[in-house]
């Protein structure tokens, strides 16, 4: 019995090292530490990126013990990108998702993303309090916190912009732009001396996408997909979006604005817009949301040419406004530890942010002064989407921006009129295969009826009888039972 004792404690004393550093990822033989792989959208390929991961992973090692490898997507297939990685069942551990991109709603139904309150407990309970309590009310499903919440704009508003240069010249009243209807003559005197370019700015992303505060809806299930409720129905009735007046308006417009030649006639297929906006040939556009420092970031974009934004709407708090920018974890990770930590330093540690969003001192940024940035020419690395990562406020401020922008960014985020549905979050569950089929018909006719491509006085009757016999009053039906249910529980 002594030397069985003996020798189990010598195999404990051999073994000892090896345990010795508890959930390490480096052992004391130096062995290269874990990789976290990071899915997200872009306008790349960033040509630096590989430098920029570098000086990210000196930085991470020594932190929390691994390295980050970034892969770019652009927007415009990010989504289907994202969707063959899931459905491949391929290991990964962050990834960028909202309600518009990344199909968040779809993808926590198909159980691809990790629920995190434990971990996020366990790991940095910190951040639960670092980031207001609104936003985390917004990405539950199911009581779960599903993914957590990017810092940014989260009250939403709609608005319209264009090259500086172009108001100026034509003396157009940007002010009285109170309808989207109204930049037409702007939009037409640009098409006359430019008879060769598509001046208003329309790609896969879609021109609906950046005007739905504006039709004054609130989309509850996910961007697209039939089921929302208006914001001044305090009754929460749910109807389907693409039987409003205003949306069929819409698309009438549209029409009549790709015939004239003010939107390309392919918009619908076209995923990469980027050359054309630093060029400087789609000088009008729809921004998505207003917010303080819009025009700086919008600026970068157009090549360093002015652009100006105008609002069209108001601020208005909703639930996927909070749910427009978020990070998940897959539920493929095998390092859901790191991964945390890793969002939470992208919530509260400046250096990092920075080195993620804006790349390498001297090399892609330089500082004009002690407040102020200025991005490089032709740097390699302008990623230009710090709201697609962890806590915007920590950004540096770029020239042309306000020290206030921030400041002001949070006071419309506490002031902005809430939503009636500020906080319901819909469950996809029970009428996930209804959701899917809705999906493909609004995939197969939306886009092309959003940018003109097709006439709506003859497809729109098609489209919603296809969608009714999709499921798309099963799902509205769903929609109208949990609004029902969370509106007694309050």
């Amino acid at each position: 019995m002594k030397k069985m004792l003996f020798l189990l404690l010598a195999v404990l004393m051999i073994s000892l090292p090896a345990f010795a550093g508890g959930r390490s990822d480096r052992t004391s033989s130096g062995s290269a530490p874990i990789q976290l792989v990071y899915y997200v959208g872009g306008r790349g390929p960033q040509v630096d990126l590989p430098a920029v991961l570098e000086e990210i992973n000196k930085y991470l090692v020594p932190k929390i013990g691994c390295t980050l490898k970034i892969i770019e997507t652009d927007f415009g297939n990010y989504t289907q990108k994202l969707q063959m990685v899931i459905a491949s069942g391929e290991e990964f551990d962050l990834c960028y998702t909202a309600d518009w991109m990344g199909d968040f709603y779809g993808n926590v139904s198909k159980n691809a993303f990790l629920e995190l309150d434990d971990l996020i407990d366990r790991e940095v309970p910190q951040l639960k309090t670092d980031i207001p309590a609104n936003g985390w009310m917004a990405v539950k499903v199911n009581g779960k916190i599903m993914a957590v919440p990017n810092q940014q704009i989260w009250a939403r508003s709609n608005g319209w912009a264009a090259e500086l240069a172009y108001i100026d010249r034509y003396n157009f009243n940007a002010a009285g732009v109170k309808k989207v209807e109204d930049l037409e003559p702007l939009l037409a005197a640009i098409k006359r001396d430019h008879p060769d370019w598509y001046p208003l700015s329309a790609h896969t992303d879609g021109i609906l996408d950046f005007l739905t505060y504006y039709m004054g809806y609130d989309e509850l299930i996910g961007r697209h997909i039939p089921g929302v409720i208006l914001f001044t129905d305090e009754n929460l009735k749910a109807v389907n979006q693409f039987e409003l007046p205003q949306v069929q308006a819409h698309y009438r417009l549209m029409r009549s604005w790709n015939q004239k030649g003010y939107i390309r006639p392919d918009a619908a297929t076209v995923t990469d817009i980027s050359a054309d906006s630093k060029a400087g040939r789609l000088p009008v556009g729809f921004p998505g949301t207003m917010k303080p420092g819009q025009d700086v970031q919008d600026t970068i974009s157009n090549g360093g040419r002015t652009i100006k934004s105008f609002p069209l709407s108001s601020p208005i708090q909703t639930t996927s406004g909070i749910t427009g920018t978020m990070t998940a974890i897959s539920r493929t990770s095998k390092h859901p530890d790191k991964a945390i930590q890793f969002i939470n330093l992208m919530n509260s540690d400046k250096y990092l942010y920075n080195l993620v969003i804006n790349g390498i001192e001297n090399k892609h940024y330089t500082w004009i002064d002690k407040d102020f940035i200025r991005p490089v020419p032709n740097c390699g690395y302008t990623p230009n989407a710090d709201w697609m990562y962890g806590n915007q406020f920590l950004a540096h401020f770029k020239e042309g921006q306000s020290t206030t922008d921030w400041e002001e960014t949070i006071k419309i985020n506490v002031g902005a009129k809430p939503s009636p549905a500020l906080g319901f979050v819909f469950n996809p569950i029970p009428v996930q295969t209804e959701i899917a089929g809705v999906s493909a018909v609004v995939k197969e006719y939306e886009l092309s009826l959003d940018t003109g491509a097709i006439d709506p006085d003859r497809i729109l009757p098609e489209f919603l009888a296809k969608l009714k016999g999709a499921g798309s009053d099963i799902v509205i039906a769903e929609l109208q039972k949990q609004l029902d249910a969370w509106k007694r529980s309050r």
